[in-house]
């Protein structure tokens, strides 16, 4: 039996858009956006990391390429791109632990014994001169490779305004009195000696003992703030 009413006609459906995982493998996807990465994973992220930084103690940053990295990592290239957007985030993500240790030995140094400063600095620039002879190489290709890369240059930045506000915070648990700003100078300045002396000792060979080092460094550090640590 026939019927004047129409048919309504099908509603065309519209794709759904793909979501950025389902991309092409032209885009590679970044993990680090991802779900926590299996065993196999993190372990391949972390060989990708280690060569990379190793490249760049070797040729220097700006002379490593992403292409030397997956050569040398024995990836593809999109796989290096699967766990790192970057070579600045390789340097990030290498240094992640490198700068925890650090500002937990600013920290330490506000818990230096006042009865007994002297000594106290000294066994601090022990700690802290160990912790150069691990880290110090990832902090030198840090310094090349903001010469060439100005946002490494503002994270580095931010960074050594956060290791002066921590050091200037220890300063004050000393009992040094002075604005909160002096205080980070004066650490800043501290940190600026004792890395360009352990380049100089430690990487060039300046002919000087471990106890010479440590006896005229805290000498100076003692100078310099011992007169004003409280009673």
């Amino acid at each position: 039996m026939k019927t004047d009413a129409k048919a309504e006609p099908r509603k065309r459906k519209t794709p759904a858009k793909r979501p950025a995982a389902e991309k092409g493998p032209d885009v590679p996807v970044h993990r680090s956006a991802q779900a926590p990465l299996h065993e196999r994973a993190l372990r391949t992220k972390q060989h990708i990391l280690t060569t990379a930084m190793n490249l760049f103690l070797q040729r220097s940053y700006a002379a490593t390429t992403i292409d030397n990295i997956a050569d040398a990592a024995g990836v593809s290239r999109a796989s290096f791109y699967t766990y790192f957007s970057s070579k600045r985030e390789v340097m990030i993500v290498g240094g992640h632990e490198c700068r925890l240790t650090s500002l937990q030995l600013l920290e330490d140094f506000g818990r230096i014994d006042p009865d007994d400063l002297m000594a106290g600095i000294q066994d601090w620039i022990t700690s802290y001169y160990g912790f150069l002879e691990t880290n110090g190489g990832y902090l030198l290709t840090w310094q090349q490779a903001a010469l060439h890369d100005p946002d490494m240059r503002k994270t580095g930045m931010r960074g050594s305004q956060k290791a002066g506000r921590v050091l200037a915070t220890s300063l004050q648990k000393l009992g040094v009195e002075a604005p909160v700003e002096d205080l980070a100078i004066r650490g800043l300045a501290i940190l600026a000696m004792l890395d360009r002396f352990w380049y100089l000792w430690w990487i060039v060979k300046a002919p000087f003992s471990r106890k010479q080092v440590l006896d005229n460094l805290s000498l100076l550090i003692y100078q310099m703030i011992g007169t004003q640590v409280a009673d």
